[in-house]
């Protein structure tokens, strides 16, 4: 029977290992708790090594927060790894303590920082993890609760993101302290792990249980067969959210969502989250509800509207651009754009376009509307910029003594807060001109003196 749960942990092992594909003489960095996964892990890779001819080391962070049970399983690693004869980072976490808040994300965040600086230091190209289908189970379960779609429920892969790799991912944990038990090899275990105050705990010892006990037996394994199944359908939908994504986003990090109303759903919402990964670099504590308030967004407006995010993020809709960052910094939008003296100038972050033409001042009437002004151009010998509001900006009005504040016209006019930060401001010399629709400025006017005119006419997209 021993000997069954050795070869039966090695062969899903080396199954794994084939299908990850690992190069030959490639160094593969583990992840080393002292827990019976990780040790399984550590011992499996040992006995495959010779067979797949990679390089093994170990890496282990003492969070220093359970005391001298933290001490009791670096000791114990560092015993392991010495009798094993593997090469072993030990690090020491700074800043975490036990009941801070939110310790459990700040001592993933930290590990996993810890790992990746292990990996560039010593040239690894795999970080071997020790998940095991059970975890897998327990992932599926926490992000149904939590309301995850379909790239959710994929839950963890053998190989990915970036170096990671799971070789024990088909494993289930009877298996992994079978085979531990077959080798008489020996582990730590985290007294956190029973403690009823973590979700996934009760996830664990209670919920899972009881559902496979009174409902549905084997349902761990449908859990992880469900995980295979999304992981693929999302993999199918990303190549084309990706290749949709990849002619809508522009040089300036922004999306274009014109015509987004015509795509499927899925795939608007494949774009929605490739493009948030894209800015945001991951997608951790990024929610389903937060990926369909953004697809609605871009769908149904308005205009000019945000969403907050976590991580001090922020989605910001300019009309048919969306835009995905800082808060503190999309909070006040930042454009500048040279208009061009003829033809037409879109300025997509202010939601309009201007139309120029220069003309003899002969040939020009009187505007037709506030959308349209007229400049001596001898008088704007630099051109025009257009560029987003700023508070404290102040136009001075024709036949006018002073200043007017630009924040009483807007507000005279009844534009909307959310409109302003993006509302075009036409300037010449750094003077403010021109506010299309609402009004003109002194300078630069025609007058009888005036030899050549620019017609400007703007026009919201």
């Amino acid at each position: 029977m021993a000997f069954q749960h050795e070869t039966r942990l090695l062969r899903k092992v080396a199954g794994a290992l084939s299908r990850i594909g690992l190069r030959p003489g490639a160094l593969v960095l583990v992840a080393l708790s002292g827990g019976a996964d990780s040790v399984a892990l550590v011992r499996a890779m040992l006995a495959l090594g010779d067979k797949f001819g990679y390089r093994l080391a170990a890496a282990h962070l003492n969070h220093r927060i359970r005391g001298e049970e933290s001490e009791r399983d670096e000791a114990f690693v560092r015993a392991l790894c010495d009798r094993l004869g593997l090469d072993l980072e030990v690090e020491h976490a700074e800043g975490l303590r036990a009941g801070m808040p939110n310790l459990e994300e700040r001592a993933r965040e930290y590990r996993y920082g810890f790992f990746e600086r292990v990996v560039k230091a010593r040239g690894a190209e795999y970080l071997a993890l020790a998940h095991q289908a059970d975890d897998q189970a327990e992932t599926v379960m926490l992000r149904l609760l939590r309301g995850a779609g379909a790239a959710g429920l994929a839950a963890m892969d053998e190989r990915g993101p970036g170096r990671i790799i799971r070789p024990m991912l088909a494993a289930t944990r009877a298996e992994v302290l079978g085979y531990l038990d077959a080798i008489e090899e020996n582990f730590v275990s985290d007294s956190t792990n029973l403690s009823p105050a973590i979700l996934r705990n009760r996830v664990r010892m209670e919920l899972l249980p009881m559902l496979e006990r009174e409902y549905a037996p084997g349902l761990a394994g449908r859990f992880c067969e469900l995980a295979d199944e999304m992981r693929e359908l999302d993999g199918f939908v990303r190549i084309a959210g990706g290749r949709e994504l990849a002619a809508r986003i522009g040089a300036d990090g922004t999306l274009s969502i014109a015509g987004f109303a015509r795509l499927h759903p899925a795939l608007q919402r494949a774009i929605v989250r490739l493009f948030m990964e894209n800015r945001l670099g991951s997608l951790r504590r990024i929610s389903r509800a937060h990926v369909e308030a953004i697809r609605r967004l871009c769908l149904d407006g308005p205009p000019n509207a945000s969403l907050d995010l976590p991580h001090g993020t922020r989605a910001v809709r300019v009309y048919e651009r969306l835009l995905l960052g800082r808060a503190e910094v999309l909070a006040r939008p930042r454009f500048r754009a040279a208009i061009a003296p003829s033809g037409t100038t879109v300025v997509r972050e202010a939601g309009f376009e201007f139309e120029a033409a220069t003309l003899s001042a002969r040939e020009v009437s009187l505007p037709a509307n506030k959308m349209e002004a007229l400049f001596d151009a001898r008088e704007i010998p630099d051109g025009l910029v257009a560029r987003n509001f700023q508070p404290g900006d102040r136009l001075n009005p024709p036949g006018m003594q002073g200043r007017r504040k630009v924040k009483k016209i807007f507000i005279d006019a009844r534009i909307p807060r959310a409109e302003r930060m993006t509302f075009p401001v036409v300037e010449s010399g750094g003077e403010i001109v021109w506010l299309p629709g609402l009004a003109r400025a002194g300078k630069a006017r025609v007058g009888e003196g005036t030899e050549t005119v620019l017609r400007l006419t703007a026009h919201r997209l």
